[in-house]
């Protein structure tokens, strides 16, 4: 009877030790739509966080204590360099723009962080993280804010904690009970269910809309665009078509250079603006400015003042020098344009196969191109063999008539 009260004894010690000491507390987001978790624990003894994160594997997957990214501590994890495991990133943003890898704070990964069929499993604790230059957490709060992000679907893989991300896809906010979350302390475990966490409105799809305009613009500027007002120029020797085409492409070009530089100020590898990519558009942009007023100053000279403007014995104007360098400048702007857009494209991270098909659709559109340039080529050629005979023969003819009396 004895040894029956000590057994039974026994299991209810083993028994209630699992359920009070060997689970800590914890909080738990669950997004049903992708199957993401976040849990966290703030252990009563210290003021470490540990916390369980787990997302699919999109190019990175992030939380953050806040209702803004101003100042907000974030939690980023990506894929490894080997796409086996997981890099965990804490970071700190200035405003509505690419976090900065934050050094100063102690972040750890622990056994267990992996990547399981396609997604990604953290486990982790921060040390002494919960206060930060330029915010804290509300250990007392029952409604703690938080962020959540998923990146795009390109592929990040990288061991460094400071690796360049893009902009978020989809992202949304919710609250966390934290002093349900105080407690035994410890990494949570999975779960697939919300408890002491609550979602604030819904997913926000995203997305980097400037840095796509500001591509598709400029490539349609550069790609179409300059070869057609090339041609038209060419083929129908029509001034005023031209400049008011040229003005349509100048308007492509400022709003394109404009996003250019609203964009470049969003990412970490941009903001200094001293990339080749930003260094050639700047360049570009002078030149172009250029370009346009030395078209202007033509238009204005041909305008004002035609007798002066050097005439052929056809009646036909000759070309001046300022013509031809406007001709041969503009040839160089538009080179350095299509150049320039595929630098943009490998300064960007863009997925290799869209780098692809802009070199690809390049030399589809140069392959035409050269075949219409040599078609007016040889009109000019044929037209200028033509006035050539035909000044020969006037000077034949004059040679023949008699001196005038004067």
């Amino acid at each position: 009877m004895f040894s029956y009260l000590i057994s039974v004894l026994a299991v209810t010690s083993i028994l209630t030790w699992g359920v009070v000491g060997g689970s800590p507390a914890a909080s738990t987001l669950y997004l049903s739509q992708t199957g993401t978790q976040f849990s966290i624990n703030l252990p009563s003894n210290s003021s470490d966080v540990y916390f369980y994160f787990t997302s699919p594997a999109f190019s990175w997957v992030a939380v953050g204590p806040g209702t803004k990214m101003a100042g907000s501590l974030m939690f980023i994890m990506y894929s490894s360099a080997n796409g086996l495991n997981v890099t965990l990133s804490p970071r700190i943003a200035t405003g509505n723009t690419e976090p900065t890898f934050a050094k100063e704070i102690q972040v750890e990964a622990l056994p267990g962080t992996t990547i399981n069929n396609q997604s990604f499993v953290l486990n982790a604790v921060c040390r002494n993280c919960r206060s930060w230059n330029g915010g804290s957490l509300d250990v007392t709060s029952t409604t703690q804010p938080w962020m959540y992000a998923f990146g795009p679907t390109n592929d990040i893989t990288s061991d460094s904690p400071s690796a360049p991300l893009r902009r978020h896809r989809d992202y949304g906010h919710f609250q966390m009970d934290m002093v349900q979350a105080t407690g035994e302390g410890g990494v949570p475990g999975p779960s697939t269910s919300m408890n002491g966490a609550s979602l604030i409105g819904g997913v926000i799809i995203d997305g980097d809309k400037a840095s796509i305009i500001h591509a598709v613009l400029l490539a349609f500027a550069f790609l179409i665009m300059f070869p057609f007002n090339v041609a038209l120029v060419g083929f129908f020797k029509t001034a005023k078509l031209h400049m008011w085409f040229s003005g349509l492409i100048t308007i492509f070009i400022i709003i394109g250079f404009a996003l250019g530089i609203y964009v470049s100020g969003e990412y970490n590898r941009s903001k200094h603006f001293d990339s080749a990519h930003q260094i050639f558009g700047f360049i570009i942009i002078a030149i172009f400015i250029g370009v346009a007023a030395m078209g202007g100053f033509q238009a204005r000279q041909h305008k004002a003042a035609p007798a002066t403007s050097q005439p052929s014995s056809n009646g036909r104007r000759e070309p001046t020098k300022l013509d031809s360098t406007h001709k041969w400048v503009g040839r160089l702007l538009w080179v350095l344009g299509i150049v320039n857009g595929g630098l943009g494209l490998q300064f960007s991270d863009s997925p290799m196969h869209t780098q692809i098909i802009y070199a690809l659709v390049t030399v589809a559109l140069a392959l035409p191109l050269a075949v219409v340039y040599s078609c007016i080529w040889r009109k000019r050629k044929v037209r200028q063999d033509r006035d050539e005979d035909r000044d020969v023969v006037l000077e034949a003819y004059y040679a023949t008539q008699p001196k005038p009396p004067y």
